[in-house]
């Protein structure tokens, strides 16, 4: 099964960058990449255990959308990264606390998948 990223971050420094990291440490993984839900398309649809969504926590905080639909992907077992501070959200995610470095965000995707059952929450 190929992984998934999707990307979910309006500011474009920031989206290369993340892009960048994640097509040279999984060269085969599909990456979407969008400033907002209505960029990403069919792939948020398609989310399952094998995607790992990035997305900007302000946006999640601002859009009713975009957080049920990451909600609705969590469900799935697709595995959510919140860039930015740590809020409470009823999902479990993974908090990339700002300024994050390419290791830190390496360490965050690779360490063992959160147990959805327990709500979980961390933070990096």
């Amino acid at each position: 099964m190929t992984k998934s990223f999707i990307i979910i971050e309006p500011d474009p420094i920031v989206a290369m960058d993340v892009e960048g990291l994640l097509s040279s440490q999984f060269p085969r993984a599909d990456i979407t990449t969008g400033a907002s839900l209505a960029d990403i398309g069919p792939a948020i649809h398609n989310c399952g255990p094998a995607s790992m969504l990035v997305v900007k926590g302000a946006l999640l905080a601002d859009d009713g959308d975009l957080r049920r639909v990451v909600q609705t992907a969590a469900v799935r077992r697709a595995r959510i990264f919140v860039i930015g501070e740590p809020s409470d959200l009823d999902f479990p995610v993974t908090f990339i606390e700002l300024p994050f470095t390419s290791d830190t965000m390496l360490a965050a995707m690779t360490q063992d998948t959160p147990d959805p059952d327990l709500g979980s929450t961390q933070t990096l």
